[in-house]
């Protein structure tokens, strides 16, 4: 049997962005990595290494096969963002054994230069990982408290670079790692909320103004086999339009993490009335994701959920100038959709093309989406 459970209705703020540009190598990230395991395992097995390091660098190797497990990359040159911090202590718990070798007076120094080659190596990639950050970062509107973080992500990566001009790899890893916790914050908006849906039924206030501005409700089938209906009835203003013209409002679908870029096309059906009649391939197609930065923003990618036949003037929401009791008595669209899907848990996605917020925030354009941790079953 197939359905969808709704748990929570987040809200998410503008401001709130990210994306990764990473400096070019002449291989992957992960390629370079696995260059740096196969030069260790070849040192592993030269002649003068003894029991001691032997195990130093078993352990070592062990450390950085960890860092490219794959559920910690988005491709092999894109870390996905929650597990940044994984691959970063990984790596330095391979450096840290890795300098044991270099204590060891029994280790030739050719071999000792090798090692430490591989460790500049290790903490370089990190580097760029958390320049290329820092970099983005700095070129996007913030809140206070999150420039605040920034600036500590900062302070840490430079301590970081420090240790590492200084031939202190395991050090400069550390204060990455530090440099990563506090990129995380700074993309956390002090006004992010959370609203618990009773029954499958919820609302959110999106511009903070305790007036209700999306309704969201998941209406049983009769079926079990079929495909459940969502619900949505939101105020005009976040939608960006008053007609069909010009109102948008696109869906996608992710993993069970707040910030993933790891969306979902195949194997899911989201579709409606309107689409089954007028669009070709009868559904709607969600959003693909591949940036975060492109998580806060209006997408390019996937079809406009609202949306208007030319001939008939028909879209597949309705708009309604008349009160509407779920979401405060305000004017807006309504509307419904089926979403079916694998089994498994994520987040059903909607992104509104909207502006800069207000200073007062009294308009829905001080959000840019939403998102409902969603399980189907």
């Amino acid at each position: 049997m197939k359905g969808i459970t709704v748990t929570i209705f987040s809200v998410l703020l503008l401001s709130m962005s990210f994306s990764a540009n990473y400096e070019s190598f002449a291989l992957t990230l992960q390629q370079e990595k696995q260059d740096i395991i196969d030069d260790l395992e070849d040192i592993k097995n030269n002649y003068e290494i003894n029991k001691k390091s032997k195990k130093n660098l078993e352990s070592s190797i062990k450390k950085l096969e960890k860092s490219l497990n794959t559920k910690y990359w988005k491709d092999e040159s894109t870390i996905n963002f929650k597990h940044g911090k994984k691959v970063l202590n990984a790596d330095q718990q391979a450096v840290k054994k890795l300098d044991k070798i270099l204590d060891d007076k029994k280790i030739s120094n050719e071999i000792k230069e090798k090692i430490t080659d591989l460790n500049i190596r290790i903490t370089q990639l990190d580097k760029t990982l958390l320049e290329n950050a820092i970099n983005s970062l700095e070129e996007i509107e913030m809140s206070k408290k999150g420039i605040k973080k920034l600036d500590k992500a900062i302070e840490k990566f430079e301590k970081g670079n420090e240790f590492l001009e200084d031939e202190k790899y395991s050090q400069s890893l550390k204060k990455y790692s530090q440099a990563w916790d506090q990129i995380k914050k700074s993309l956390k908006d002090p006004h992010f909320k959370k609203m618990k849906i009773v029954e499958l039924e919820g609302v959110g206030d999106m511009n903070f103004d305790n007036v209700p501005d999306v309704y969201l409700k998941v209406s049983k089938s009769t079926k079990d086999n079929k495909p459940k209906f969502l619900e949505i009835k939101i105020t005009s203003e976040c939608v960006n339009g008053i007609n069909h013209d010009d109102a948008r409002m696109k869906i996608g679908l992710s993993t069970p993490v707040m910030l993933s870029t790891e969306f979902f096309d195949e194997g899911f059906e989201a579709t409606n009335k309107w689409f089954k009649e007028n669009d070709p391939d009868k559904r709607i197609n969600p959003v693909i994701i591949t940036t975060v930065s492109e998580y806060f923003s209006f997408p390019e990618s996937g079809d406009d959920l609202i949306q208007i036949n030319e001939e008939t003037g028909k879209g597949s929401f309705d708009f309604t100038s008349d009160p509407i009791t779920e979401i405060g008595d305000q004017s807006g669209w309504t509307g419904k959709f089926t979403f079916d899907g694998e089994p498994g848990d994520y987040y059903l996605h909607f992104w509104f093309p909207l502006t800069e917020p207000t200073i007062d925030g009294d308009s829905c354009n001080f959000v840019s989406s939403f998102s409902i941790p969603t399980a189907f079953d």
